[in-house]
């Protein structure tokens, strides 16, 4: 039960943050913005993930493996945010215009 609860986490930030950030790039049309909350998303579930695996694990292995993984996650959802942000902005068509 304690497993699925700690990827639920990593899943939920991912589609929380991936959903917010396209609605909230839909409606103020702002990338840098619309990343900083997407990233305070990410930080706040897996933060507080972090912090409730920390202090449920008993072993201090899988206590550091667990934060470890919920940083790395983090990372990764962080770097899948910009990349989206970045071709919703139409950052490649743009891109490929300049070259022509």
């Amino acid at each position: 039960m304690k497993l699925i609860v700690f990827f639920g986490l990593i899943v939920l930030s991912f589609i929380g943050s991936l959903l917010f950030s396209r609605n909230d790039f839909k409606k103020k049309n702002a990338p840098s913005l619309t990343i900083v909350k997407a990233l305070l998303i990410n930080f706040i579930v897996l933060g507080l993930g972090s912090i409730w695996w920390f202090l449920t694990e008993t072993d201090g292995i899988s206590q550091g493996i667990g934060v470890l993984i919920y940083l790395g996650s983090f990372v990764c959802i962080t770097i899948i945010n910009l990349i989206f942000i970045y071709v919703w902005s139409g950052g490649f068509a743009k891109n490929s215009s300049e070259e022509l």
